[in-house]
């Protein structure tokens, strides 16, 4: 199901809105047209309806704009670091930077982080300054203006701050990780950035879920006795601490082991003119749900799995041949070869969203055998329990 929409490119890099930020939008206009000064226009009953919220939809547009340009922050950097961009998506609580092959080298991942916040900060620096010189200007339409200027500017200070908190794996959680990589081990600087991370996650929640007297024991009108709002953000870093940790521990353990050591080589590949009846009975004698497909020259034309032949009905079945069923196939994405890096193999699976890979030999060329996510993550599993 498709989460995010495509609304342009900058600089090489698509730009995604998630649904999340979708809905975030009219809050956002509603908010800064009904909110009091001096972060909103509800103070300002003489304007008009249309320009309150004309000017709200403003504010809304600037935010984006301040978000995008964070993360194009980020992004810029590490494209000069030669890291490739897939592409930057904004949710509800900020953007995300898609990044391929990070620097695991710590003075080239704290400039990347850093360069985020440094953005908003001067976002908001100059947004302020701006406020602040025409502050003073008493008349009617510059009133509500030095607001939004105010807003923007705040929005974008905070935003910065709330980046630079250590807590993994926002960008402060990074330059900690970098700081710590420098003295030792990447692995062992991310899980101890990641336990700062997730303190400070609890700590949130902590405070988030904290009652407050005042509303607890308020006789006017019902407000929730604690902030919600705070619990997410909690629960969100909290989690994605603990995922990054997770994919930095499968990064280091498959470091320096290649496609060959986790390939499979028997009962890998079928013939295409295998007819599909026959092929159900080879996976159920064999135990195996995927094959690459070759020709009767070894060519590769494609994959077949028990995922989709589960699809057809057994009437189905019968008259086809496993050519009839696969699909086409881009030799440069489904293949690799054995001698390349089993984690470019992940890499590979994650990106185009496959689960199976075929491989090739270094000399022949032809396919030898298999490597599936299934296989990767047996393999993972097994180099932690040797260590």
């Amino acid at each position: 199901m498709q989460t995010s929409i495509r609304v342009g490119r900058i600089i090489g890099i698509p730009i995604r809105l998630h649904f999340s930020f979708l809905i975030l939008l009219p809050l956002i206009v509603l908010v800064f047209a009904e909110t009091p000064g001096p972060v909103g226009l509800g103070d300002f009953e003489e304007i008009s309806t249309p320009f309150r919220y004309s000017l709200s939809a403003i504010a809304a547009l600037l935010f984006i704009l301040s978000l995008l340009l964070h993360e194009l922050s980020h992004s810029y950097v590490a494209m000069k670091y030669g890291t490739k961009i897939r592409g930057i998506t904004l949710f509800i609580f900020g953007g995300l930077a898609m990044m391929e092959d990070l620097p695991n080298e710590p003075d080239k991942e704290w400039r990347i982080a850093i360069a985020g916040p440094l953005m908003s900060f001067a976002i908001g620096g100059a947004f302020l300054f701006t406020y602040f010189g025409i502050a003073a200007v008493h008349v009617t339409i510059y009133g509500p203006l030095t607001i939004l200027m105010f807003s923007i500017g705040l929005l974008n200070v905070v935003l910065a701050t709330f980046n630079l908190l250590p807590a993994f794996p926002m960008d402060g959680g990074r330059v900690l990780r970098a700081f710590l990589a420098k003295r030792m081990q990447f692995l062992k600087a991310t899980r101890r950035a990641v336990f700062v991370g997730k303190t400070f996650a609890v700590i949130m929640a902590i405070v988030g879920f904290m009652p407050d007297p005042f509303i607890l024991f308020s006789t006017g009108d019902v407000r929730i006795p604690f902030n919600p709002w705070l619990a997410f953000v909690a629960l969100f870093l909290y989690v994605a601490a603990t995922e990054e940790e997770s994919a930095t521990i499968t990064v280091a353990t498959l470091e320096g082991i290649t496609v060959r050591q986790v390939m499979r080589t028997e009962n890998a590949s079928v013939l295409e003119d295998l007819s599909v009846t026959e092929l159900v009975e080879k996976m159920l004698a064999e135990k195996n749900a995927e094959y690459a497909v070759v020709n009767e020259y070894g060519e590769f034309k494609g994959f077949v799995t028990f995922s989709e032949l589960k699809k057809l009905s057994v009437e189905q079945r019968y008259p086809l041949k496993i050519s009839d069923v696969i699909s086409s196939v881009d030799r440069m994405s489904d293949v690799i070869s054995q001698g390349e890096e089993a984690i470019e193999a992940l890499k590979r699976m994650v990106n185009t969203k496959k689960k199976v890979l075929a491989v090739e030999g270094e000399e022949s060329g032809k396919i030898i055998g298999i490597i599936t996510k299934r296989d990767l993550a047996m393999f993972i599993e097994m180099l932690k329990g040797r260590g």
